[in-house]
């Protein structure tokens, strides 16, 4: 049977309204960062594309705030970077704290539990933040090998006190886990100076680039311990000791990266520099205050 005719009269050209969005993300997109989109490609392995990688990882360690983090752009949205942060740190078995004080929390559970993790979850109301005691109290009681929470809330805003939880993390032995998603490019992560161990981020939200890359940054510590791992990571995609063989000298081939979506990142990366970090905090804050003075109104 033969297969139909596409009708090409029917599809008109793309011309969507235009839109203000003023939701969680995506978030607007500025000129420069669509502009770079629209630039030539070239291959994933082009010698132009590798300076380009490493402008970004370079640029990623600037806006979370560290000097040496391992840092790449998963192929994927926020959601593959949780779950890349979570596979390649989970083994069959593993004690794991989840904070939980919202959606993505709960999506954080989810997903360690489907990589097999002995998941244990503490619980705060929607808008509440945690306190560096609870989470003392619950691996006194029960130690785990990573503790994971979400640094901004998606749905509230509440921000955890990551600098007294980071602590006591570190001192129970364990890995801290860190979702950014809402917080990188729009408030201090500061990834060195609180001692987070992995984080991931998305592009569509305080950094003004469209969904579809997840910014990951791994402290040496977490490198150290993705190196130890004893099992293959159980997710072949986001296993990241064969895809920071591409991110690193090796330049060995993993997946084609998507070059157009990278084009955009390094574009968005590059206008947070030329602001600057603490001008950008500033006006994130200001504009805050004004939604929420108007919501309040």
């Amino acid at each position: 049977m033969a297969a139909p005719a596409a009708r090409t009269g029917d599809y008109s050209d793309l011309n969507p309204s235009p839109r203000i969005l003023l939701g969680p993300g995506p978030s607007m997109v500025h000129p420069r960062v669509l502009r770079a989109m629209a630039t030539p490609l070239v291959g994933h392995l082009d010698p132009q594309f590798i300076d380009i990688m490493n402008d970004i990882q370079d640029l990623l360690r600037f806006v979370f705030q560290s000097e040496d983090a391992l840092t790449i752009p998963v192929s994927g949205t926020g959601s593959a970077g949780m779950e890349a942060a979570l596979a390649n740190f989970i083994e069959e078995g593993d004690p794991v704290l989840i904070c939980v004080s919202g959606y993505f929390g709960e999506r954080m559970v989810d997903m360690a539990r489907r990589y097999g993790a002995d998941v244990r979850r503490i619980e705060a109301a929607w808008g509440e933040v945690f306190t560096a005691q609870q989470i003392d109290q619950v691996l006194q009681a029960r130690p785990a090998k990573l503790v994971a929470i979400v640094h901004a809330g998606t749905s509230t805003g509440a921000l955890q006190p990551l600098d007294e939880i980071a602590e006591v993390v570190h001192r129970h032995g364990a890995l801290l886990l860190v979702d950014a998603v809402t917080s990188l490019g729009g408030i201090p992560v500061r990834f060195d100076e609180v001692g987070i161990d992995i984080a991931y981020s998305g592009t569509q939200k305080c950094l003004s680039a469209p969904p579809g890359l997840a910014p990951v940054a791994l402290s040496p510590r977490a490198v150290e311990a993705l190196k130890a791992r004893e099992s293959t990571v159980k997710n072949w995609y986001l296993d990241l000791t064969m895809v920071f063989k591409y991110w690193g000298p090796e330049r060995t081939y993993h997946h084609t990266a998507p070059i157009s979506m990278n084009y955009a990142l390094r574009e968005a990366l590059r206008l947070v520099a030329e602001e600057g970090l603490e001008a950008r905090f500033e006006r994130h804050r200001r504009n805050a205050q004004m939604l929420w003075d108007g919501l309040a109104a």
